[in-house]
């Protein structure tokens, strides 16, 4: 609305109030007329503090003159099948160009990418406290492989190496206490060396007769062990190497 407009709104309101009829102040601004009539009809309905319904036969003849309007309106025909295909085929167009491409394919990499990592975490947090043989155990081991990967550093990388062998002795501590079985992996050292028996970090272990052995191990020496231990709380050797 322009301030010339918002003028001519003003006097006219101040004409129709002062009595001045209605197509009078119409007739000295015909450029305005269709815009003034309705405002100048709102105007008086709210100024009006008894306002007088309009009769039946204003009604009806607003009624006749809106439906004759309707009428004149031309027919909305519906769009060719042709022009459809062309509309459709300009989005299209609009949607595969190199930039529209470029923009879809870095929104789904990003959004692929920061699923994954919420995955990740959920599942990390959810196999912290599992135990060989539970369902997620993998994923937790999978994890801890991945940060010794990107440790660089030789002696956070030891820390993390002595803070999951700790992990895996406390594993069994639990396997046993659930009377649970379990293939098991840890590191220790050879505290006591006997023909079918050894003690590793206070664990008994039993060396069935076809295992073998390849590296010369004595008392003392920091062996990694990977066996099963069975519901009886024995614990069979697999594979026992010295860590060099």
């Amino acid at each position: 609305m322009t301030d010339r407009f918002e003028s001519i709104l003003d006097e006219s309101i101040s004409a129709w109030q002062a009595g001045v009829p209605l197509e009078e102040i119409l007739a000295e601004v015909p450029d305005y007329a269709d815009e003034l009539r309705p405002l100048l009809y709102a105007a008086t309905v709210l100024t009006d503090p008894n306002p007088v319904p309009a009769p039946a036969e204003k009604k009806a003849a607003l009624r006749a003159e809106y439906i004759k309007q309707v009428t004149e309106l031309p027919a909305i025909t519906p769009a060719p099948f042709r022009g459809k295909v062309r509309a459709i085929i300009k989005v299209i167009k609009r949607r595969t160009t190199r930039e529209a491409v470029l923009k879809d394919i870095i929104t789904v990499t990003i959004t692929i990418i920061l699923t994954l990592f919420v995955v990740a975490l959920t599942l990390n947090y959810l196999a912290a406290n599992t135990i060989p043989s539970d369902f997620l155990y993998g994923v937790k081991r999978i994890s801890e492989d991945i940060q010794l990967s990107l440790t660089f550093d030789p002696e956070r990388k030891a820390e993390l190496e002595e803070e999951f062998n700790q992990r895996r002795l406390e594993e069994i501590e639990k396997l046993i206490e659930q009377n649970r079985a379990a293939v098991i992996q840890f590191k220790g050292i050879l505290e006591t060396k006997g023909e079918n028996l050894w003690i590793v970090e206070d664990h008994t272990i039993f060396l069935p007769n076809d295992i073998s052995i390849e590296d010369e191990i004595v008392e003392g020496d920091v062996v990694e062990v990977i066996g099963l231990l069975r519901s009886n709380n024995v614990l069979v050797a697999d594979t026992i190497r010295l860590v060099r």
